[in-house]
């Protein structure tokens, strides 16, 4: 845990992070002013649930882990949080204690309550609560944080320990290392996620392509962790082996708006050049070519 010499007021905090903010958009348009202040609220929020460090037995998942490993990649609206090894109700009941946890920088987070996230809703072979959070600077009421809460995923990879690399330079606020999902297990939720038919229904997300790309572009990646990733999200969600990574055939108009807007993208705009450098990464760890070699992401192909 970092931390220096706490603002006095809530309002000294709320000015610091705005002016943070600003610096950071001028730096780098990728991200909104508005989405940089949104993503340091997630950031209290999260350097209380990952305050216990070492101990630590929750994993960032989603969109806002890829956000810790790659600055300007895409923007999310939620967060999800796995822990490992408990029951969900004990999940949620140490969800609630740790976000009740100060760390002397004038932030709250009020439980507003929780529902059940059914089987088929989103994550077809996952049950886990929505958790609803209203976050509050001081007595004012800044909006909701919204928690997808999972737990009992085994894991292929080892987690990443770090601290989020697109974090505000806000030095006198504390700050936690953060726990994030093994990033073989990460692409294997997309690939499945992107492959899978719910009720002979093509998914329609397709962030997921996007998330696909800025990993492709940005990590390297083990090429026999990640084959056993996906054959064991495969079996999770109870699908038929695959070897060949697919589209749906209506995307294209959604990932191009998206991608569009990601530096890392830059030059994958068009859903063609997407699906071409997702499949050359993707399908060696579905064929097993990939055994004992590592994707190299400045040179966009495995090396041995």
């Amino acid at each position: 845990m970092i931390e220096s010499d706490p603002y006095s007021t809530a309002k000294g905090v709320e000015d610091a992070i705005k002016a943070a903010a600003r610096m950071a958009f001028e730096a780098d348009p990728s991200l909104t002013t508005d989405e940089r202040i949104r993503l340091e609220y997630f950031n209290r929020f999260l350097s209380r649930i990952f305050s216990e460090g070492a101990d630590s037995q929750w994993l960032l998942k989603g969109g806002t882990g890829l956000l810790a490993r790659v600055p300007s990649a895409r923007a999310t609206l939620d967060i999800d949080l796995l822990r490992e090894r408990y029951d969900l109700n004990d999940a949620l009941v140490e969800l609630q204690r740790l976000a009740g946890v100060d760390l002397h920088d004038h932030f709250r987070f009020i439980y507003m309550g929780h529902e059940a996230i059914l089987v088929g809703d989103g994550q077809p072979y996952v049950e886990g609560f929505r958790v609803n959070f209203d976050t509050y600077i001081g007595a004012q009421k800044k909006g909701r944080i919204r928690i997808d809460l999972s737990s009992g995923v085994g894991l292929t990879g080892e987690p990443t320990v770090m601290a989020p690399v697109g974090a505000l330079s806000l030095p006198r606020l504390a700050m936690a290392s953060y726990r994030l999902h093994p990033i073989v297990d990460q692409i294997a939720d997309k690939v499945c996620a992107t492959m899978y038919l719910h009720d002979n229904r093509a998914s329609s997300r397709e962030k997921d392509l996007v998330d696909l790309v800025v990993v492709a572009l940005t990590q390297d990646v083990d090429g026999s962790l990640l084959g056993a990733a996906i054959e064991n999200e495969v079996r999770r969600r109870k699908m038929s082996p695959f070897k060949c990574f697919v589209i749906p055939s209506g995307w294209g108009t959604a990932y191009s708006r998206l991608a569009q807007k990601i530096p890392y993208c830059q030059g994958v705009e068009h859903i063609d050049t997407a699906r071409d450098l997702v499949a050359s990464f993707i399908n060696p760890a579905l064929d097993g070519s990939a055994v004992e070699r590592m994707w190299k992401s400045d040179a966009r192909r495995w090396t041995n």
